[in-house]
């Protein structure tokens, strides 16, 4: 490794899933879910389990789905500044009503939030105007990263 240049770290997963033990009841939660509708695939016919898995690179994937008495929360994680952020969001939403998993909740609204350990003034009045709630925090040892 060169001197002064910092070792890459994975933080985004045990980043997102401190803030949704802290924030949200057991049990509500739940990550990296696939999104939308399966078609079939022309061929044998597949169970649901292998479908997903030979889809999963065609696929989209929330960072996490909560599912609360009172409403849905989609949530997409960013610790450093990734541009597309907000519109996976909106994607994530369109999703989510034609995922079978979900077709049960289809009567409760969605909250989109982004979660990151940044300050950024001029996205979050973005994402104000896109209905999507910007939410920050910042556990200390995020920093290191």
């Amino acid at each position: 490794m060169q001197k002064g240049k910092r070792k890459y770290r994975i933080v985004h997963e045990s980043y997102l899933i401190e803030y949704l033990g802290i924030t949200y009841p057991p049990g509500t939660w739940r990550t990296n879910v696939p999104l939308g509708k399966l078609k079939p695939l022309a061929g044998r016919a597949l169970s649901e389990g292998e479908l997903r898995y030979v889809s999963k690179p065609f696929v989209a994937n929330a960072d996490a789905v909560v599912t609360l008495k009172d409403k849905i929360v989609i949530i997409e994680a960013m610790v450093r500044h990734e541009p597309g952020a907000l519109e996976d969001l909106i994607k994530y939403e369109l999703l989510l009503r034609e995922t079978p998993d979900y077709q049960q909740y289809s009567h409760l609204p969605v909250e989109k939030v982004l979660l990151t350990p940044l300050d950024l003034p001029f996205y979050s009045k973005l994402a104000a105007k896109m209905g999507i709630k910007v939410v920050k925090y910042s556990p200390t040892w995020i920093w290191e990263y």
